[in-house]
């Protein structure tokens, strides 16, 4: 029986089009440009694989076809939706985890200091 080689996991570069606060509203892959290549046109790879942006101004909007606007109002409805719940479920626990580490830090730092002041 032949043996089933592993897959190889390369990172997939990406072009995308969306609005100048970040949203993407679509994107395809595309074969990553040569280290020249990007040297000679500046271009910088993103550590999510972007290598490409195409911008849209928010007013370009009312102009595409209904189908462009219902799916792209799709997009940027879950994009708003994720980042409401990140902030809401998410932010609370990170404060919550970042004063439980300033009490054990500063509990550490009393008791360094006790050991310190028993010894010296």
């Amino acid at each position: 029986m032949a043996r089933k080689r592993k897959p190889r996991r390369r990172m997939v570069h990406w072009v995308t089009s969306g609005f100048n606060d970040g949203s993407v509203t679509g994107c395809h892959s595309e074969h990553k440009v040569s280290e020249k290549r990007a040297k000679e046109e500046g271009i910088y790879i993103c550590p999510d694989g972007v290598q490409r942006e195409y911008t849209y101004k928010p007013s370009e909007f009312r102009g595409w076809k209904v189908e462009q606007r219902v799916r792209v109002s799709d997009i940027l409805s879950n994009r708003l939706n994720t980042r409401r719940a990140i902030r809401e479920l998410i932010l609370p626990e990170l404060v919550a985890i970042a004063e439980t580490l300033q009490r054990i830090e500063d509990r550490l730092d009393r008791i360094e200091c006790s050991h310190a002041d028993g010894k010296g």
